[in-house]
């Protein structure tokens, strides 16, 4: 695995999504403060699809979506050792609770319906959101969680499957200001670059990671990240870990993109 850490008080620069939705037809925006108190380190590693380890600011180890045999190297429960597991969906590429070992598992859906999940471990709160994993209120391809981690004054939303045109008023309330956000790009079973630039546009966060999408290793035909790159403030990093500074991170509504390497190849 590549790891570096990134201070973003050297990296981060002022810039905007280039799109924009007209005042007319512009779906609703989140615009909550932050509350900047306490804040403290993060360390994020993406293996690839949505799956990542988040290593909270007090310690605690969230995987996020853990993936099965689809291309990428799995890497072992011990390696992992997690003490959270979240899955937003029961899809193979995402579900792989093999992986858990003494982690509580949280899952975002049960019995053909949505779990209201809040925990919290340590300093760090998690919660989930009801989503979709399509465009028709999941008659395709059924229900999918939004799971939001609070970790020493830091939001971060991993959105999953997320399959929805636009969020709606209630998904944008219970988000709030995101720092850094986790979001499916590559199309074909969710959003793509257009459909992840008006999420991106609509929630307005610091930061944002691209998951979920094409690379050589993939064994899953999706598009490559190139599409929602176009035109906008990003960086690829030539790294699958990377530390937050969280005192530096950009205002909100500047979106920089950082583009990680898979740590599973």
């Amino acid at each position: 695995m590549n790891i570096r850490y990134i201070a973003l008080a050297f990296l981060f620069s002022a810039g905007l999504l280039a799109a924009a939705c007209s005042s007319d037809d512009a779906p609703p925006v989140a615009t909550d403060a932050p509350n900047i108190e306490d804040r403290g380190t993060a360390e994020l590693t993406w293996w690839g699809q949505a799956m990542f380890t988040l290593v909270a600011t007090d310690g605690t180890r969230i995987v996020l979506d853990p993936y099965s045999e689809i291309g990428y190297q799995v890497p072992t429960a011990e390696e992992l050792a997690a003490d959270v597991m979240t899955v937003s969906h029961e899809h193979p590429d995402h579900n792989n609770v093999a992986l858990a070992g003494e982690a509580a598992v949280l899952r975002g859906l049960a019995d053909g319906g949505w779990v209201d999940i809040d925990e919290t471990f340590g300093d760090t709160r998690i919660f989930s959101i009801e989503a979709f994993h399509d465009t028709s209120e999941g008659e395709e391809r059924g229900l999918n969680t939004i799971f939001v981690i609070e970790t020493g004054g830091l939001r971060i939303a991993h959105l999953g499957d997320y399959g929805e045109t636009e969020l709606t008023e209630d998904q944008l309330d219970d988000l709030g200001a995101i720092d850094i956000l986790l979001i499916p790009v590559g199309g074909v079973f969710t959003i793509d670059a257009a459909g992840a630039t008006a999420i991106v546009e609509q929630i307005g966060p610091r930061m944002v990671i691209p998951m979920h999408y094409g690379t050589p290793s993939l064994s899953i035909g999706l598009e490559a990240v190139d599409a929602f790159l176009e035109g906008k403030n990003a960086r690829e990093l030539g790294s699958s870990t990377v530390g937050f500074d969280i005192d530096a991170l950009p205002e909100l509504g500047v979106a920089e993109i950082w583009v990680l390497e898979p740590a599973g190849g």
